[in-house]
């Protein structure tokens, strides 16, 4: 069962931005915090490694 949540104008403009990024923008969405890398050495572990011979 669809339910619609997004008007007319919404829908059209749905995954694109209002305008060009910000330098804050894309400085937050292409480079990591250290935040962000603490949460990456939280995860990580042995099952995520490459194993070489």
């Amino acid at each position: 069962m669809p339910v619609d949540f997004l008007s007319d104008d919404e829908t059209a403009r749905y995954g694109q931005y209002c305008g060009p990024p910000s330098q804050v923008e894309l400085e937050r969405m292409f480079f990591l915090d250290d935040a962000d890398r603490r949460l990456i050495r939280a995860c990580r572990g042995s099952r995520g490694r490459m194993r070489t011979k």
